[in-house]
């Protein structure tokens, strides 16, 4: 599923809430991964006909299911300098990487580095 939100130059997107859908997402709908990035377009959603930059990840979650399948010690720590935010009941969490605020590019990087740790594990 995708979703895809709008806002205005002088808006600020609330970053700050993506932890909280994530948790919701995961304690009440079966959340497995979740994606989230930015980029920067208009803020009613079409597309102009020339070349617009990517998005550029903000947030990496894992639901709790997806957790099981992990070693959870491993999944807690990244080869990075990001820790995960544990979501929900510590019996059963998901894990939450913010990654940045959708401006640094380095977050690409970032987000394969931990895709692919997580992958080993």
């Amino acid at each position: 599923m995708t979703l895809t939100l709008g806002y205005s130059k002088t808006e600020t997107p609330p970053l700050d809430a993506i932890a909280y859908l994530a948790q919701a997402l995961a304690a009440e709908n079966g959340l497995t991964t979740m994606l989230t990035s930015l980029r920067r377009a208009r803020r009613d959603l079409t597309v102009p006909p020339c070349y617009e930059a990517p998005p550029i990840p903000a947030a990496f979650t894992l639901g709790t299911d997806e957790i099981k399948s992990l070693d959870l010690a491993r999944a807690l720590h990244p080869p990075l300098s990001l820790r995960p935010a544990q979501l929900g009941p510590a019996s059963a969490p998901a894990l939450h990487y913010s990654l940045g605020d959708g401006t640094d590019p380095q977050a690409w990087t970032a987000l394969q580095q931990l895709t692919q740790h997580l992958q080993t594990a």
